[in-house]
Formats: C-alpha cells, structure tokens, sequence
C-alpha cells in the first residue's frame, strides 16, 4: 500500500495519528494516548496556550457518535493569553469550547456532542453603542470539575465554576455556579431539585 493510500485512510477513519500530528502543527500541547476521531478545528492565537492531558479524546466523526452528527470539535483561543487546558482523559464530541482568558475541564469529565463552552461574550459594547470586538474585555474563566458530565447541545457561559461530578443536562443553558455532585436542567439551569418543586408549585397555582 502507498503512503498516498495510507494517509487516504487515516483520513476517512479518523484513526489518531494523522490528526495528532495536525495538532501539534497547530501549536496543541498534547500528552500521551491522545485520539482523535475525524478532523478537529483549532484556532490559537498567538501568544495563547491549548493543552490536552493524557488520553484525552477528540470525536469530530458521526460513526463514532451518531449524535454529535458529525460536527468537528473546535478548539479556539481568541485573546493572546487565553489558555484552554483539557485535563487527562477528558472526552468531547462536536464541541465548541472558546476561550479568551481561561477554560479548565478537569480529569475523566465527559461532553456530549453539540455542547458549547464560552468564557466570553465576544463583543463588548463601545461608549457610542457600537458593537466592539474585544473578547477578553468581556470575559470570565470557565471551570469544569473532575468526572463532570456535560450533556448534548448544553451550553455553558462565561464565569461559570461547575463542580466535581456534576451533570449538566441535554440543552442546558447555564449562567451560573453549579455544586459539586448537583444535576441541573433547563434554560437557564437549576438542579433537578429546584425544577421539581418549581413544577409542584405551578401545578398547585
């Protein structure tokens, strides 16, 4: 078999090689066992870090997960600075993770596909009410505990903290802190709890 032929087929089956070494063209730190499945977009600016821990992967392929729908995962720093730290382990379908200061996402934390992690606004507003294009003037870190599971299509926004082994359900769109060991739900998230007695009382009214 040709070497043509060989990387045809990384290519088409998103075996890890080809794609580890696009990452580390892109100026991705990566550790040991790394895989990546399908092809995965990176935006570094410069001057900002992207580091990925041991055995972590990267699913950009339908095959592999058919409800990611096969969207790349994309990787972006946007601010020099910025860094985006995937801890050992950690897991990720079709994702959309952004950071212009800081996103942490802690050892064996699992993403859904669809999900999108933001430590910014993007663009701040001028004195002239203009929209301007500053992400770090508007943003926040971003941390995800250990052992988290982020469900699909969730997203979580800037200066968000969520605890160790936390669960963020599909489609949640979260605002703020959310406990250790908590599971929230909805738009805009609260724990399962806190919905329930919310449901309780309308039924009530």
């Amino acid at each position: 078999m040709t070497m043509l032929n060989k990387c045809k087929i990384l290519v088409l089956t998103g075996l890890s090689p080809f794609w580890r070494m696009y990452l580390r063209f892109r100026g991705v730190q990566c550790g040991r066992g790394v895989i990546v499945m399908g092809r995965p977009g990176v935006n570094r600016k410069r001057g900002s870090e992207v580091r990925l821990g041991n055995n972590v992967t990267l699913c950009s392929n339908a095959m592999a997960n058919p409800v990611a729908e096969g969207g790349r995962c994309r990787l972006a720093t946007v601010a020099r600075g910025a860094e985006l730290i995937l801890h050992d382990g950690v897991g990720i379908s079709s994702v959309v993770i952004c950071a212009a200061i800081r996103v942490e996402i802690g050892a064996g934390t699992q993403i859904g596909g669809g999900a999108m992690i933001l430590d910014t606004d993007f663009h701040p507003r001028g004195t002239n009410g203009d929209w301007l294009t500053d992400p770090a003037a508007v943003a926040k870190p971003v941390v995800i505990g250990k052992k988290c599971f982020i469900g699909a299509r969730a997203i979580i926004l800037k200066g968000v903290t969520v605890g160790d082994g936390a669960v963020v359900g599909a489609g949640a769109v979260v605002t703020r802190d959310v406990p250790a060991g908590t599971t929230v739900v909805g738009n805009p998230a609260r724990s399962i709890r806190d919905a329930t007695e919310a449901g309780r009382d309308a039924e009530g009214a």
